[in-house]
């Protein structure tokens, strides 16, 4: 505890050392910053939105400097944040080896079937499925972060709880141009990617990109196999009017890396290199366990300009998601012959009409409404369960089979914001009409005998009325507010408020699953119980801009209800997941980044996070928990990232460190998982005129510098108890690799 506390120190005495230092002995100069896709020129990877100071803007430079292995993940990029925490089990940062999503953002994370990615400012990612990896990171011109205040037109999904990733495509060049790029590196991993901008058309400009990605796992069997084609076509006939629409086509399939139990995680050396086993008569063989997805994504903004002050567009999107997990239910258990595969064929689709105009000098008026419908995965409809006994999968029943619809949200919002002299504010609300969808379960009964074709099984099944529910609708006012002050041109301070919110469905899996919770009560009877999660966020900073330099520091705090815990309820004498605990979380973050001298530049983050439950639960008549005030699982106190950059005549280089201090596996906090440091490094070498070229980029990245053997992630619900350990797993980090790569412009 005593170095973690000297670590966080030190970080705050450097930044407030170098803010010091910039305002007595730098000649200062006013930056304008207008609008988060306009970095200024120092900046290499990271700024602070001058609309909004509570959100990041990571550059084009962040993009292809933390992201360099196979540029798939936007997560990759972000996780240089302060209190991001994101650890793949490999550097293609892909579709982790479960459903379960990676990412903390000041210790939370996203569950329910949402996502935290949005495509310029719309909810298009889902999970569970594939629908997180489906982008190349070389279609899009920077990446805006919101960790606490989200204005309203940017917080829109099945959740927003944890904050939103935006990605901000690049628009078809005005010239003709093209790219292409060839990776490759350790565990025969390679990448090709090729874009062609089509350049003015009369009219019209378009892009179409592809790329192909693949590579061995770094332990045990099987391999990742990936392709991708994006296509852009914008109209603009006229300076009233410009229509874009854009269409991701994507594959992915993949072999899981093993999850450890605590005995094995606590064992590392003699369980890193464990995987899946070659033995194809039990559960952990290696390719019973493995995803495959297909997704088409699809988006347009049309908008219309009235006048330079009125602007009226509509974005409709859409995505399908198609495919399947395979996995071993007790991959521990050596014995163990039973597998699951979870067949998830859905989609989301919707629109966002917004109206923007200057009412005053002073005054800007956002007013939209948001649609959106999404169908489950999440309640799950179709899960099979197989026994590979005899060295291929047999049918055996169907864990989960029903009947759903879609799960229904929109909300019509309104924002107000300007500047008023020195102060600058946002004011907004939106109004969430959040309805779930019905579900009918027919898994009951089923055996080998039942047909696997799904719309065959529910036409001849029987509906088991006690495990069905109807749709659920909650309504719910969700306030914003950011209010800032220039105290001079280069010291602002500033405060937000936003309320934010969440459901989690896994009431219904475990329902289906455990007798000791149907026998007791209807699942409507449940259901009916679950309260929307809501968490109201808010938070105060500084931020200093000198000549050289972006220095910015704040505390935050959360006040959470309706979080998940497994419970016992008295009056169904059974303990089951409900949405009805509390719990809190406070933090703060140091950020900065700027330039040393000409050839130097730096970017240096450190946070600090609580999150824990502010109560005790019974787990069952005679037993209760003692984890109130625990800190929740997987979510460090402390984390520092770091990265140092060198650019001269061409060549630029960039070690990166990261630092996570000690994690649990549970919320008794009595599985613990020791802190870890990093170091990557990430060299480039620019060439322009190259032969034909107009520019040639040559790239070398190495990850995990050191060979260190570390736990990446820890696969647990926040509410883990010690008693069901069970239900947490730990994946091993990838060992150190390198990667070389070549990138053309023409």
């Amino acid at each position: 505890m005593k170095n973690k506390k000297l670590l966080l120190l030190s970080i705050i005495a450097s930044q407030y050392t170098m803010m010091l230092y910039a305002i007595e002995n730098i000649t200062l100069e006013s930056i304008n910053i207008n609008g988060s896709n306009t970095q200024s020129s120092f900046i290499e990877h990271l700024s602070i939105n001058d609309d909004m100071m509570a959100s990041e803007s990571f550059t084009k430079n962040a993009i292809e400097t933390f992201s360099p292995q196979t540029n798939i993940s936007a997560l990759k990029v972000i996780n240089m944040s302060a209190s991001v925490n994101f650890n793949s089990a490999d550097a293609f940062g892909s579709n982790e080896s479960s459903f379960h999503d990676p990412i903390r953002i000041r210790g939370k994370n996203q569950s329910g079937p949402g996502g935290s990615l949005m495509i310029e400012g719309l909810p298009i990612s889902s999970n569970p499925g594939g629908g997180k990896t489906i982008y190349d990171m070389e279609n899009f011109s920077y990446i805006d972060l919101y960790k606490g205040y989200m204005p309203v037109n940017k917080s829109l999904g099945f959740s927003n709880l944890i904050g939103k990733v935006d990605l901000i495509i690049k628009e078809p060049s005005s010239k003709f141009a093209v790219t292409a790029s060839q990776m490759a590196g350790s565990e025969n991993t390679s990448r090709t990617f090729l874009r062609v901008d089509s350049g003015k058309m009369g009219d019209f400009t378009a892009f179409g990109s592809t790329s192909y990605t693949q590579g061995d796992k770094w332990k045990g069997d099987g391999d990742l196999q990936r392709t991708n084609a994006m296509f852009g076509l914008v109209y603009k006939p006229n300076s009233n009017f410009k229509a874009q629409t854009y269409l991701t086509i994507n594959k992915d399939t993949h072999n899981n890396y093993y999850q450890m139990n605590y005995a094995q995680a606590k064992d590392l050396a003699n369980n890193y290199n464990k995987d899946y086993a070659d033995d194809a008569t039990k559960g952990d063989y290696a390719d019973y366990n493995k995803q495959e997805f297909k997704d088409i994504s699809a988006l347009a903004k049309i908008e219309y300009y009235f006048s330079n002050d009125a602007i009226l567009a509509f974005k409709p999107y859409y995505l399908k998601d198609e495919g399947y997990y395979s996995f071993s239910t007790k991959p521990s258990v050596l014995s163990n012959t039973i597998i699951k595969k979870w067949d998830i064929d859905h989609d989301l689709y919707g629109g966002v009409l917004e109206f923007e105009k200057d009412i005053t000098d002073s005054i800007y008026m956002k007013l939209g409404y948001w649609m959106h419908w999404q169908e489950p995965s999440g309640p799950p409809k179709e899960q099979k369960i197989y026994n590979v006994a005899s060295g291929s999968p047999t049918f055996v029943k169907y864990g989960v089979l029903a009947d759903v619809n879609r799960h229904k949200l929109n909300s019509p919002y309104l924002e107000f914001s300007g500047d008023i002299s020195k102060f600058k504010y946002v004011l907004g609300v939106r109004y969430l009409t959040f309805e779930l969808c019905k579900v009918d379960s027919y898994a009951k009964g089923t055996n080998a005998s039942t047909s696997q074709e799904y719309n065959s099984a529910i036409s001849n099944a029987t509906l088991n009325s006690d495990a069905s529910i109807n749709s659920k609708k909650y309504t719910q006012m969700l306030p914003s507010a950011f209010l800032s002050y220039d105290i001079n041109r280069h010291l602002n301070i500033y405060t937000s408020y936003t309320k934010s919110y969440n459901f989690d469905i896994n009431l219904y899996s475990s329902y289906v699953s455990k007798a000791s919770i149907s026998s007791k009560a209807t699942l409507q009877e449940l259901w009916d119980k679950q309260q929307l999660e809501l968490s109201d966020n808010y938070e105060i900073g500084l931020v200093y801009k000198s000549k050289n330099a972006i220095y910015s520091s704040n505390i935050y705090y959360t006040d959470i209800s309706g979080k998940q815990v497994s419970a016992y309820d008295a009056e169904v004498d059974a303990t089951y997941p409900t949405n009805n605990a509390d719990a809190k979380s406070y933090g703060v973050e140091l950020s900065t980044t700027g330039k040393i001298n000409k050839k130097i530049s730096y970017m240096l983050n450190g946070s600090f996070n609580k999150y824990y439950y502010t109560q005790d639960f019974k787990t069952s008549a005679t037993t209760s928990t003692t984890i109130k005030s625990n800190q929740i699982p997987d979510a460090p106190k402390y984390m520092a990232n770091a990265s140092l950059t060198y650019q001269d005549k061409g060549f630029t280089i960039t070690p990166i460190l990261k630092y996570y201090s000690k994690r649990y596996g549970d919320v008794d906090n009595t599985q613990s998982i020791g802190s870890c440091t990093l170091v990557d490094i990430d060299a480039s070498y620019k060439l322009k005129k190259f032969y034909k070229t107009k520019e040639a980029l040559l790239k070398i990245s190495i990850t995990n510098l050191f060979d260190k053997e570390y736990i990446s992630s820890i696969i647990t619900p926040d509410n883990a108890l010690a008693s069901t350990t069970n239900v947490t797993t730990y994946q091993a980090g990838a060992p150190f690799a390198i990667y070389a790569g070549i990138t053309l412009k023409f």
